[in-house]
């Protein structure tokens, strides 16, 4: 596939253009921006950076002729149905545009049928799929360039000169500094004349200068000999300077954001400090205090080699151009408890895994907005809550061209509703398949077989062309086919755990409250572990269960209360992030703690043999226990044993993740389906 990049060839110094050089292999080659190339020319995929740089922009003939320009290469897109990838540097234009030249900037955004997110971001610009690919860093192509000595005190600031760059509060902020040795260095090319005669008439002996656009040889020499890299800008979103200065072992201060925090948190505070609001002498002072003795190990930057960034480009690029081929409506069945977290977010990494093969039209039948909130879907994603409306349109869909229809995943029983529901969706189903449609029926388990009813369930599984149980005892009961993990576990996790010292408990609200000898084992143990007690209600219904629970076992409770099921996740994803252990009969309280790093243990009293069944299959059978051996297995635990399940655990987790990743990649493909929709797709 040709990729053509809306910004110029990089020349021999290295910038982020040479990244995107550098994606280039086997099933992909790079090019790069010539305005005859980009519309003219021919490639299947637009990578769209900086799109401030393609609007018109000069005045007269110059003006009216960039402009055509710009116009035409927006039709070239749409008319030819080139997919268009767009990586976000920037959230707003660092410079004053008009209102004209806005609308435009915003017509190429609204092109994009993947975003790329160089940084966590709270939302997305358009309504394309967000993706994050960090940032490279810089360890590669700067290794080759000899060192300088590190200069004590040495405060440097590097890169385009810029008002919004924050450049005039470093320097009021360093006139303030009152530290032996320090010093400030400022090397750039100035964007503003203003802002490089304020810094070249300083008359601070301290502060020195260098003007000009530095090759990468003495822009290495210029970095490692400073103490310490100041980026004190007024906004950041993302830093490629940041990334240079950690690529050659020298720590930052930089603005404390979403941003700024993300990056402590992957290498470390010794490597990144914060300030806040405008930069101050005591912040400034602060950071070369406490980075005068350099970090003793290198900061961690290894999720950003050149390779990672190459390998997850070209997956993005490989789904955008999936999607251009018609691979865009996926008809998910998304339904569940209205007030049980636990079912929204195994959907949610259902949901996730199908986006691979287009859009969604979820059908959540009755739901509240509570409980879709906690599906994470976006922009281009659709809800339906009326069964035959949604059969009706995957008909269609599947009519037109390649279509997907997912049935539910997560544990089913047959009752009466749901049989209702079966009889009304297998004709639709086998009218589907005959049109082309591919149906896809991943994650689902059943407890047990029921007389008079399994058939129906058969007959749906005949209809489906790629099935995944979520247990062996299914595929035995049920119909045969492999197993794979939990939805669940393929979320990641909410960040870095804080110090783990909570011992978790969540019971159901619909079983017998636990004994007077089960309570004591627990107080017991979280007191032979030094933790505290935390009850937490990740259904709705068992807030109750959760409040006397903390009161009976001397901790504090975590409500379920008038929140989203998203409010509600991140609050337990961050209290399971502080827990060592958690002990519940609830399955998804157990993985979702297990997904954030705690020690998940199904010794409730009133658990069943569901727990035993999908903690078996993930290899953990430690995390059960027979009903008689609970209590003794609560007082037999200890520092150095829960430390050895902490380690299995952790292991586990990662083979799930493992075998959720070949589920994902399998969903991708196409060699799974049959061959009248595999025939619509290469059409």
């Amino acid at each position: 596939m040709r990729v053509l990049h809306s910004m110029r060839r990089p020349d021999a110094e290295t910038k982020y253009a040479t990244h995107m050089a550098a994606v280039a292999g086997d099933d992909v080659e790079v090019a790069f921006f010539t305005w005859p190339r980009a519309i003219l020319g021919r490639y299947d995929l637009f990578h769209l950076h900086w799109p401030e740089a393609l609007v018109g922009h000069g005045r007269g003939v110059r003006l009216l002729a960039s402009t055509l320009l710009s116009r035409l290469l927006r039709l070239r897109l749409r008319l030819a149905r080139v997919p268009v990838v767009y990586t976000l540097h920037n959230r707003e234009p660092h410079e004053a545009m008009s209102p004209r030249q806005l609308r435009d900037r915003r017509a190429f955004e609204r092109l994009a049928a993947i975003e790329i997110h160089l940084v966590p971001e709270p939302d997305r610009v358009t309504a394309a799929e967000a993706v994050a690919i960090p940032h490279g860093s810089y360890v590669e192509p700067h290794g080759a360039h000899p060192r300088s000595e590190r200069v004590p005190g040495r405060a440097l600031f590097f890169g385009l000169i810029r008002p919004y760059k924050g450049i005039e509060e470093l320097l009021d902020a360093f006139a303030a500094v009152d530290e032996d040795g320090a010093t400030l260095r400022l090397v750039g090319k100035p964007m503003d004349p203003a802002l490089a005669d304020a810094i070249a008439q300083q008359d601070d002996a301290r502060i020195s200068h260098r003007f000009g656009f530095i090759p990468d040889r003495e822009l290495v020499a210029e970095v490692t000999a400073a103490q310490l890299v100041v980026l004190p800008y007024r906004r950041l979103h993302s830093s490629g300077a940041a990334l240079v200065a950690l690529s050659l072992g020298r720590p930052v201060l930089i603005p404390d954001s979403v941003t700024g925090r993300a990056l402590r948190d992957e290498v470390g505070s010794d490597w990144v400090q914060l300030f806040e609001g405008p930069l101050t002498a005591a912040a400034l002072a602060g950071a070369l205090a406490a980075t005068r003795t350099p970090p003793a190990d290198a900061p961690d930057l290894s999720a950003r080699t050149w390779r990672a960034v190459r390998e997850a480009h070209a997956r993005v690029y490989r789904r955008a151009l999936d999607r251009r081929s018609g691979r865009g409506a996926v008809f998910a069945w998304l339904t569940g408890q209205d007030d049980n977290l636990g079912d929204s977010a195994l959907r949610r990494g259902y949901a996730d895994a199908l986006r691979a093969r287009g859009d969604l039209v979820a059908y959540v039948a009755d739901a509240s907005y509570a409980y879709v909130s906690g599906l994470g879907l976006g922009r281009a994603d659709r809800v339906s809550t009326n069964l035959g409306a949604w059969l009706g349109e995957a008909l269609a869909a599947a009519r037109r061209g390649p279509a997907t229809l997912a049935i539910n995943a997560g544990e089913f029983t047959f009752s009466g509703r749901y049989t209702l529901q079966m009889l009304r969706i297998l004709p639709a189903l086998w009218r589907f398949r005959r049109r082309g449609g591919a149906v896809v029926w991943l994650g689902a388990a059943v407890p047990g077989p029921r007389r008079g009813r399994t058939w129906l369930f058969h007959r749906l599984f005949r209809c489906a062309d790629l099935v995944r149980w979520r247990d062996a005892r299914t595929s035995e009961v049920f119909a045969p086919a492999p197993a794979m993990p939990d939805w669940a576990l393929a979320l990641e996790p909410s960040g870095p755990s804080a110090a783990r010292g909570a011992l978790g408990v969540s019971l159901r609200f619909d079983r017998p409250y636990p004994s007077q000898a089960w309570l004591s084992a627990v107080r017991e143990l979280a007191a032979r572990l030094d933790l505290e007690v935390v009850a937490v209600a990740q259904v709705a219904r068992d807030t109750e269960y959760a409040l006397r629970l903390a009161a009976d076992l001397g901790g504090r409770a975590v409500e379920f209360g008038e929140v989203t099921h998203a409010e509600q996740e991140a609050v337990l994803r961050g209290e399971y992030a502080a827990m060592r252990l958690i002990l519940s009969d609830r399955l998804h309280a157990l993985l979702i703690a297990l997904s954030e790093g705690a020690v998940p243990l199904g010794l409730a009293e009133a658990a069943t043999d569901k727990l035993a069944r999908h903690f078996d299959a993930l290899g953990m059978p430690w995390a059960t226990a027979s009903a008689s051996e609970r209590i003794t297995r609560l007082a037999a635990l200890d520092d150095a044993s829960l430390s050895q399940l902490a380690d299995d655990a952790a292991r586990r987790l990662g083979d799930a993740r493992g075998e959720l990743d070949a589920v994902r990649t399998l969903l991708a493909g196409d060699q799974w389906l049959p061959e009248a929709a595999r025939a619509k797709t290469r059409a």
